[in-house]
């Protein structure tokens, strides 16, 4: 019975140890979660273009052949005004019949219609306008603009200005929490990250012109802003 109340007892002492490590302020980590938002606003640089060409003639090999022509002369008049051969690209390429409907309803195939679809981005976003003139001039009704959308094509540097707002945005708030409770900030444990891009807002800009000819197109660039978000981990001491 005594060799049993000993085990006991040194079970018992032993618990009573672990519990009080466990309940030790010096071995508990202390942490203080916060987040952190940073904004960079910049103007856009490029201009995404959506374009195509389309002919309407009595054949299908004739249509091609006149909307090859027209695509012929978009693509060079891009080129010439500094557009790089890369950053032309097709999207589509199409012939269909060309139907004409009577006035009881009843549709009649009456030629054939080609078109080729194009994206182009215009790294020079201050000159997009005058280039989508020029191209309108040199290839005629058969050019039909279908959108434009200015845009920041490379948001890295922007997004690096922003992260660097956001994380100091972040330990400002940790320091303070740690001030607060009476602790030292330490380092940072977790860092999660999200970025978001909002779209052009409207800037308001002149129309270009020059004393001899017609205005050229405008695009108004507007800003953009490149936001990033974090979300850290840091320790206290």
């Amino acid at each position: 019975m005594k060799i049993f109340r000993g085990i006991f007892f040194a079970i018992l002492t032993l618990s009573v140890l672990v519990i009080a490590i466990n309940q030790n302020p010096s071995t508990t980590q202390r942490y203080v979660n916060v987040t952190g938002t940073g904004k960079t606003t910049v103007t856009p640089d490029a201009v995404n273009l959506d374009a195509s060409v389309s002919t309407v003639a009595k054949t299908s090999a004739a249509a091609l052949a006149a909307t090859t022509k027209s695509a012929a002369t978009f693509r060079q008049t891009l080129l010439a005004s500094g557009v790089l051969a890369k950053y032309i690209k097709t999207q589509n390429l199409t012939i269909t019949p060309y139907y004409t409907y009577s006035q009881q309803g009843a549709s009649k195939i009456t030629g054939y219609q080609a078109a080729q679809a194009f994206i182009v981005v215009i790294r020079n976003a201050g000159n997009a306008g005058a280039i989508v003139t020029a191209a309108q001039n040199a290839v005629g009704n058969s050019l039909q603009v279908n959108g434009v959308n200015a845009y920041v094509f490379d948001e890295s540097a922007a997004e690096v200005s922003a992260r660097a707002k956001a994380i100091a945005i972040a330990k400002a708030k940790a320091l303070s929490y740690a001030t607060l409770a009476g602790a030292k900030l330490g380092a940072i444990n977790t860092i999660d990250e999200s970025i978001q891009n909002s779209g052009p807002q409207p800037l308001a800009m002149g129309m270009a012109k020059t004393a001899s000819a017609a205005p050229s197109a405008q695009i108004d660039l507007g800003q953009q802003d490149v936001t990033v978000t974090v979300t850290t981990q840091w320790a206290l001491k």
